[in-house]
């Protein structure tokens, strides 16, 4: 791995790197490494291995159908809600 296909990798990440060619030089060499770790796995038989379960994929008790319709009234969320000014909800302050 050059340090032409890093800075490209890292423009496509959108990511900026250090432009010192010894940084490049090792995100090519860890790169590289995780290539390779990507190699060995795609090189393992996996041919008789069922596919992971997936409760998604199964239908499950006590779930509504996804129907577009009518959500619940404004009020009644308001009414549930801890704190609220007018029809807006109160939370606390994050910076």
């Amino acid at each position: 791995m050059d340090q032409k296909t890093v800075e490209r990798t890292a423009a496509l990440a959108h990511l900026q790197i250090d432009p010192d060619p010894a940084v490049a030089a090792r995100l090519a060499e860890e790169m590289a490494g995780l290539v390779k770790a990507i190699d060995i796995l795609s090189e393992a038989d996996v041919s008789g291995v069922e596919p992971l379960y997936s409760p998604l994929l199964e239908e499950v008790a006590g779930l509504r159908p996804d129907e577009p319709g009518r959500g619940a009234e404004p009020k009644a969320l308001l009414d549930q809600a801890p704190d609220r000014v007018g029809r807006f909800f109160t939370v606390p302050k994050i910076i």
